[in-house]
């Protein structure tokens, strides 16, 4: 860290929130509480809460949320450090600074010229040296212009071994810079040779514009296709997207983001004016990415071509857990034709590309339609195979609420009552915190943690509950983590106890040492609201009765599935719990 905890918290205390909202959008107190048009998305009617107190802001519009830190860090595109430094500056604090992070800002200072000398030579070579000729003409059939290759800074890596190195070295760079950036590598005795060669190279950019590494696509010869630059300080494929520095702006203004398979992918969104796309850099899809983009849009679109490999290939991983607990909007579009967009846009067909956005489906909605595809549905043994299946594969899914929509929808494909299909969907319902199913099909058909989920994200006791923790005003020996319902909620209060379990009733809890981004999210937006707080007393009684009533609807799933006969002693031991439950008037 750059700073002494004291000095940030000194900065923290310093700052006036409200003033720096201020010098960017209408700022109002109402009724003891500030309110703003929130600045990183549109609105006419304020939506974004503060609290100058703690030095914190919520919008209830977009979901973004912060501190000071978080405010300068995303309106001005600063680091941390940069951020922190500002603010000194702007309170007239004098910041004791680490010597060692210095020297790693410094280091890191380094690496990013060298890799930014590196594209700047790539770039050179392919406009003008006489052995990127077949590297122009590659340019030139995929109709991109001078003014493509400028934007995107495209390159050409010479086929010769130490061409880099040496011009590196001529413009002073050192070779434990180079070899630190990704650039080169030791071979032989010691000897440091180029890492790529006669390559087409697309230089990689992080979100704040600076450029970190390359993807290199091989034009002639045998190799893999592409190579990225290995992992380094500064370039770590799974917290990287191609594209995201020149589509950051008009993601967050359009609410949409576009994920593609590769470079040519990106660039072809652009060329249809469609600066939405943003691809991995050699890597799978993974969370930290979703985390990324979440930044700017909540809405995120998978564009792949038509075949089943690439659309599969988007969904086999963990996005519907992920985009569940970064609370996204996953959809899917499938590209027309079987092309994918450089295609597209190549054939002057760049219009197809709004129109498959534009026809995306949710990723579970996508997953079941395909997989009912599969079964001839005119027939009944064929008909209960896909019920069974897609129960399988909705039980997966981590909203409830979703799942019976789902339900729904698979029962009437496939001709199958919607209790038939919840029964089966509760068969293969992973069980939550205490062994709860949470696919139960009750009276009316629709499980009790759907219709929680689908009126609100978070029940008003939960929420009240957490704010209880936030503020140091509950008896923190009457929560419990497995009272919460949402699993979010129960995570929440399993770091706030763990947090404050040595402070002083009505101190509350400090939120600097939660690093997890959506719970410290949660706890951002609880810590500003205005509502009206229930009586603890109140709050946690009514966390017993629905934990309790929750258990109650799990040992009755659960009672169903037991042969009695084969294992009387789990079925006897079940309905004594059932019983006394039953006696307290559950």
């Amino acid at each position: 860290m750059a700073a002494d905890r004291d000095d940030l918290e000194r900065i923290r205390q310093a700052v006036n929130l409200v003033e720096l909202f201020e010098g960017v959008t209408t700022v109002r107190k109402v009724r003891g509480s500030f309110k703003a048009l929130c600045p990183f998305h549109t609105e006419k009617t304020p939506s974004l809460s503060i609290d100058p107190a703690r030095g914190l802001y919520h919008c209830f519009g977009c979901g973004v949320g912060g501190d000071v830190f978080t405010f300068v860090q995303e309106t001005q595109g600063l680091s941390f450090v940069e951020a922190m430094e500002m603010l000194a500056d702007r309170a007239g604090i004098v910041v004791r600074r680490d010597p060692r992070a210095a020297q790693q800002r410094e280091r890191r200072s380094r690496l990013v010229e060298a890799v930014a000398a590196a594209g700047r030579y790539y770039q050179d070579r392919l406009k003008s040296a006489p052995d990127a000729g077949h590297a122009r003409s590659y340019v030139r059939g995929r109709n991109y212009g001078v003014e493509v290759v400028d934007q995107f800074e495209l390159g050409y890596a010479p086929d010769q071994s130490e061409a880099l190195v040496s011009h590196l070295r001529s413009k002073g760079h050192k070779d434990s810079d180079i070899l630190a950036a990704g650039l080169a590598r030791r071979v032989g005795r010691g000897r440091l040779i180029d890492q790529m060669r006669g390559r087409l190279m697309f230089p990689i950019h992080n979100v704040r514009g600076e450029m970190v590494g390359f993807g290199a696509r091989l034009l002639r010869g045998e190799g893999p296709k592409y190579l990225n630059t290995p992992e380094t300080p500064l370039y770590k494929k799974s917290e990287l997207l191609y594209g995201l520095d020149k589509a950051r702006s008009a993601i967050s203004r359009e609410e949409l983001g576009v994920v593609v398979e590769g470079y040519t992918d990106v660039i072809a969104f652009h060329l249809a004016d469609l600066p939405l796309a943003v691809a991995t850099c050699g890597t799978a899809l993974g969370e930290a990415h979703f985390d990324l983009l979440r930044r700017f849009s909540s809405r995120i679109v998978l564009a792949f071509d038509a075949d089943t490999a690439g659309a599969g290939a988007a969904v086999r991983g963990d996005e519907l857990r992920i985009s569940s607990n970064l609370d996204l909007e996953l959809r899917l579009a499938v590209m027309p034709d079987g092309r994918d967009p450089a295609d597209l846009v190549f054939d002057d067909k760049g219009d197809l590309l709004r129109e498959a956005i534009d026809r995306s489906a949710p990723i579970m909605e996508f997953r079941i339609s395909r997989l009912l595809d599969q079964y001839d549905l005119g027939e009944r043994e064929a008909r209960t195979s896909a019920m069974k299946k897609a129960a399988e594969l909705i039980a997966r899914h981590p909203d409830a609420a979703d799942r019976y929509q789902h339900a729904y929808y698979v029962a009437g494909r496939t001709r199958t009552s919607i209790d038939r299909v919840q029964a089966e969907i509760s068969r293969n319902t992973p069980t939550g915190r205490g062994g709860r199913s949470q696919g139960r099909p009750l009276a009316d058909g629709q499980p009790a943690a759907a219709r929680s989920a689908a009126s609100s994200e978070m029940d008003r006791s939960e929420e009240d509950s957490l704010r209880h923790l936030l503020a140091g005003t509950a008896e923190r020996d009457r929560v419990r983590p497995e009272l919460f319902e949402h699993d979010l909620a129960a995570a929440l209060a399993r770091w706030l106890l763990d947090a404050g379990r040595h402070l002083d009733k009505g101190v509350p809890v400090p939120l600097d040492g939660l690093k997890d981004q959506p719970l410290l999210a949660l706890a951002r937006r609880l810590a500003v609201l205005t509502t009206p707080l229930d009586p603890f007393a109140d709050v946690v009684s009514n966390l017993e009765r629905r934990a309790a009533v929750r258990r109650r609807d799990e040992i009755l799933v659960t009672l169903e599935d037991i042969d009695h006969e084969n294992d009387p002693e789990a079925y006897s031991e079940l309905s004594k719990e059932l019983l006394a439950l039953q006696e307290r008037g559950f």
